[in-house]
């Protein structure tokens, strides 16, 4: 059993607008470098959690973003908060292929409703 004292947490809040994307990344990747990630699993990385960006954007009524990165030993956990309305989320995952991008890129994805409006959004990457 792990403890919190076990896990190294990050957290940022930015406002959800395109322009902040490249902090995001930013932000991914000095963390994938910090736990040794490869190359291949940091653009993962990337790719998921611009997808996960892009939920908030393209949601006129999100005004922010915000992720909390885990790092644990063998892998890091991406938790993205306060995600927009449910049904504005159902929508875009059953248009888009954002979700498949996600559970592609990403070893684990859990969505978590919060309560009628809002979801969290789960993602894990393992260390190979």
């Amino acid at each position: 059993m792990w403890s919190m004292s076990d896990v190294d947490r990050v957290e940022m809040s930015l406002p959800a607008r395109k322009e902040y994307a490249r902090l995001l990344r930013l932000a991914i990747a000095g963390i994938s470098s910090r736990m040794n990630f490869n190359f291949d699993s940091l653009e993962d990385l990337k790719i998921g959690l611009d997808e996960a960006y892009l939920l908030a954007i393209n949601d006129p009524e999100q005004e922010k973003f915000g992720v909390v990165f885990e790092i644990y030993d063998d892998r890091l956990e991406i938790l993205v908060t306060g995600l927009g309305s449910a049904e504005t989320l159902e929508e875009e995952l059953s248009q888009k292929f954002g979700f498949s991008i996600l559970n592609s890129v990403m070893d684990k994805v859990e969505w978590t409703r919060v309560d009628e409006m809002t979801r969290n959004l789960r993602m894990t990457k393992n260390i190979r």
